[in-house]
């Protein structure tokens, strides 16, 4: 359903056509009056039909021409225009089919991706606590509570956690699983981080360098997971302004999208350049894991750099020229997910100048003498995969973390409990029914452990 409302700016009184598509979720917005270009801003409720605006009045418009503004929480929209009133056009909803080639499509990839948003209201914070408990070492509450919730989920292939490593196994499933972050990651990208993180266990001949490296480069698991889990709050905080962006990505066709003519209205540049930034200055504080790990898995030493440098070269480098500096070779096993890190673009963020202009979505970058032009929507997708490059990371904590278990004598509980089975199954198999019980009885094995 497609709601038309009409505002008039309360500084120069300029009418203006709110076009939105109502949804599923409420739907922010900011409009720069075209006239005296102040800002208008509020909020369509879904819930109860209804829309707060601030710096406007909601009026009564019978002009023949407007300028009209389209929203939505879950498509993209056309951007601002002046119209006619008989002018016929589709709606937003029906628009989306066309960038998806089928109706289907479009439909399966939209709701997807409302599965994280939904998660975020009803289940975040509990994840959160499961994680928090985890780092503080609260052994007894965490397993216990984390043994209780992986009875809802057979696929996971245990039901019950006894130690550490299988409570970090199965809080990594179900962060994975549970919550649609899997979705917003992709499914092929999320393969290819499980089967690159899976080289770090992959091969006991590294096993004493990473351990090594692990302590010498003092990475700091609890350190890294906690600051990270800080920005899948802040993620959460901006994720339904990028739901058409996520679903469009999923589906592969954001390039389907003429980006003169359509973008995401609802996305607030500030809150977005906040993500950015921080996870940004996040996944540069980390760059050092996949750093050493491409150096003993290619020069067999975790100090000895691509560029010829040394391990600890790169921590003294800048944020900003650990990229410039050839420390990181995309040709590298650990490196290929974050060719996407874009510096310019943080650069101006943090340290410079950035400007939109939200009728057109262009945002335009200021670097030193340099600037970036970007439109709002290739902005989210860059905040996006900022968001997939920081579960590449966990994912690599994840097999470091599996790992120093490993070498702590700590192994999953439910893998032992496996190899029992198996190994009693074994036996059963290779004693033969009429042949003595090897339990030492005197019996026959049908008549005694075989029975």
């Amino acid at each position: 359903m497609v709601n038309n409302v009409f505002v008039q700016c309360n500084a120069c009184k300029m009418k203006i056509n709110l076009r939105t598509q109502m949804g599923f979720f409420d739907i922010p917005f900011h409009v720069h009056c075209p006239k005296c270009h102040s800002t208008i801003y509020g909020k369509v409720s879904v819930e109860d039909n209804n829309i707060n605006v601030e710096n406007a009045d909601i009026i009564q418009c019978d002009d023949e021409e407007f300028y009209s503004v389209e929203l939505s929480a879950e498509f993209p929209t056309r951007k601002a225009v002046h119209k006619k009133m008989n002018e016929i056009e589709l709606s937003p909803f029906m628009r989306n089919q066309i960038f998806y080639g089928s109706d289907e499509k479009a439909m399966e990839k939209t709701q997807e991706t409302m599965y994280f948003a939904n998660f975020v209201k009803s289940g975040l914070s509990e994840m959160k606590q499961n994680f928090e408990l985890f780092w503080n070492s609260q052994d007894k509450i965490l397993f216990a509570r984390v043994t209780d919730t992986i009875k809802q989920y057979p696929y996971i292939p245990f039901s019950e956690v006894n130690n550490n490593f299988d409570a970090a196994v199965a809080l990594h499933q179900l962060l994975l699983t549970t919550t649609g972050i899997s979705i917003i990651i992709g499914k092929d990208t999320l393969e290819e981080y499980t089967k690159i993180g899976k080289l770090v266990i992959g091969d006991r001949n590294h096993f004493t360098q990473i351990g090594e490296f692990i302590a010498n480069g003092n990475i700091n698991f609890n350190s890294i997971e906690i600051k990270g889990f800080k920005l899948i709050e802040l993620f959460a905080k901006v994720y339904e302004q990028l739901i058409p962006v996520v679903a469009l990505k999923n589906g592969d066709c954001l390039g389907n999208v003429d980006k003169n003519q359509f973008g995401i209205m609802t996305a607030n540049f500030d809150e977005l350049t906040d993500f950015y930034a921080k996870s940004y200055e996040w996944i540069f504080d980390n760059l050092k894991v996949i750093l050493g790990l491409n150096n003993i898995f290619v020069r067999n030493d975790s100090t000895k750099c691509v560029n010829g440098k040394s391990y600890q070269d790169f921590i003294k480098e800048s944020n900003g020229n650990k990229m410039k500096s050839g420390y990181i070779d995309e040709k590298e096993p650990f490196s290929k997910p974050i060719s996407s890190l874009n510096n310019r673009v943080r650069n101006a963020i943090q340290h410079f100048d950035s400007d939109i202009d939200y009728e057109t979505q262009l945002i335009t970058f200021n670097d030193r003498n340099k600037s970036v032009d970007l439109y709002l929507i290739d902005f989210a997708d860059l905040c996006i995969e900022n968001f997939r490059i920081m579960f590449y990371i966990l994912e690599l904590i994840y097999n470091l973390r599996k790992l120093s278990f490993i070498q702590k004598g700590i192994v999953p509980s439910f893998v032992t409990a496996k190899m029992r089975v198996d190994e009693q199954q074994y036996k059963k198999k290779k004693i033969g029914r009429n042949e003595p019980c090897p339990c030492g009885s005197g019996k026959k094995y049908k008549r005694c452990c075989g029975k």
